[in-house]
């Protein structure tokens, strides 16, 4: 607030106050020496100065404070933990980030933000490369120095933003060394032996790795799903949440990051009957426990307490698995959801479509994470004839639309295994009601004047 300080017979004195920094210290007042006019009263020249002290103040507020560009590194982070990062990112990347900052501080923490340089830079993430991780298990991995990478970057990034810095020196600093470890994906031989493990597990485990296999759900989002979430009369999921695991706290539940992340997901029939047969398992032991029902509102796998289960009690309880049944080691939970877009990649399926139903923005991403050795459309084998003896849980049906209506649709259509329908793709209008058999599908197309390229992709083997 300002203060006024009578100076002589027509002579005041503004100050105002401009608090204190970020490290606590006081900054230094702003003062201003007005005249009001000589012909004005005592009571309008009382009234006069009040006003210029209101102005005054109103402009020095709005003016920019004075960067300080002498501060250290350390002490920027301590300023954007407390005021930048908790505001600007999610509650799980802020908690990752912090981490990340107890290895950056002790290496970087000296230097004054102007002396950081890219050699400078390099040299820290040479010797984290060489540092051990907390754990003893050698040293910290390759993905694990990109993360500290992408964590200093998005720090020097607000100190630009705030005036600190001029430019990011962080900025295309870091080179990945070695060979990028590829990501497993589950051949098919592999896929039947996951089945056939899943079905000797309990009827939670059954539904929830069968689940993630069939649909590419991420393990949070499937331990988000809500009960009131599936439509059973269109066989669908609406995906619209996740659980997040942060560091030494409680599960969170957040939105998707991105607006791809927010969709509808397919099922098939026996994925229903699985789904239907495990809420029925629920509500029996609901009834048993505590005398209550299933509500709409109650998340599919539950805690006892009401909560979301953690995603990482799946992923302990996969690698359970993979050591009981002598399956690959390296596979892990969200290997089940790029195998789930390398099947049907390999049955040709449109890589737009995958990628919307995997929530992916960009097409590329699901290329670059989701194709197995030797996948790709010219792989000519059902997913019917892949899991033969081990149920249809993977077939689908659906309508996926390519633009708004009544402009072109996309039909894809899985019907497994009686149908024999392999792969039907054209786009016209209006849209088919679904489920179709194989006869429907191919009268519909006759009647839409569909030329021989609608069949580039195979019709029905009969």
């Amino acid at each position: 607030m300002a203060s006024i300080r009578k100076r002589g017979s027509n002579s005041y004195l503004i100050v105002v106050s401009r608090g204190y920094d970020y490290e606590g210290n006081r900054l230094k007042s702003v003062q201003k020496t007005v005249k009001p006019p000589k012909e004005y009263t005592p009571k309008q020249a009382e009234k006069w100065v009040k006003e210029q002290a209101i102005l005054f103040e109103r402009e020095v507020q709005h003016s920019p404070e004075p960067i300080n560009r002498s501060i250290t590194l350390a002490k920027y982070i301590e300023h954007w933990a407390a005021d930048i990062g908790p505001k600007k990112l999610a509650d799980s990347t802020y908690q990752r980030d912090l981490q990340d900052v107890r290895r950056i501080l002790p290496v970087l923490g000296n230097y004054k933000l102007t002396d950081l340089r890219k050699e400078v830079i390099r040299d820290f993430y040479e010797e984290m490369r060489r540092s051990p991780r907390l754990d003893g298990r050698g040293n910290l991995s390759e993905k694990s120095v990109e993360g500290l990478h992408n964590t200093l970057c998005g720090i020097l990034s607000a100190a630009v933003d705030e005036g600190y810095l001029t430019h990011n020196p962080a900025w295309r600093c870091y080179k990945p060394k070695g060979q990028k470890k590829e990501r497993p994906v589950a051949d098919e031989e592999t896929v039947k032996k996951l089945i056939t493990a899943f079905e000797g597990q309990s009827m939670k485990y059954e539904t929830y790795f069968k689940l993630v296999l069939a649909t590419g759900l991420r393990r949070g989002e499937a331990c988000g799903l809500k009960w009131s979430d599936i439509n059973w009369r269109k066989r669908t999921i609406h995906v619209q949440r996740g659980v997040v695991k942060l560091s030494h706290q409680e599960s969170i539940t957040k939105d998707p990051k991105t607006n791809s992340g927010d969709r509808m997901v397919y099922l098939s029939k026996e994925m229903c009957r699985l789904l239907k047969a495990w809420r029925k398992e629920c509500e029996w032991d609901r009834q048993q426990t505590a005398n209550e029902t299933v509500d709409e509102d109650d998340y599919l796998f539950r805690q006892p307490n009401g909560k979301p289960m953690n995603p990482c009690t799946f992923t302990y309880r996969f690698k359970l698995i993979l050591k009981a049944n002598n399956l690959p080691l390296d596979l892990n939970v969200h290997s089940l959801r790029h195998t789930n877009a390398s099947l049907l990649i390999a049955q040709g399926v449109d890589v737009r479509t995958v990628a919307s139903l995997l929530g992916h923005v960009q097409a590329s991403t699901t290329l670059l994470h989701c194709m197995a050795d030797g996948a790709g459309a010219g792989n000519s084998r059902d997913i019917a004839e892949l899991l033969k003896g081990h149920g249809s849980f993977l077939s689908t049906c659906f309508f996926y639309p390519t633009a708004e209506p009544p402009k072109t649709q996309r039909i894809f259509f899985f019907e497994i295994p009686n149908e024999h329908c392999r792969h039907i793709q054209d786009t016209f209008y209006p849209p088919c009601n679904f489920p179709y058999n194989s006869t429907a599908v191919l009268k519909r197309l006759q009647h839409s004047h569909i030329t021989k390229e609608a069949f580039r992709y195979g019709t029905t083997a009969k």
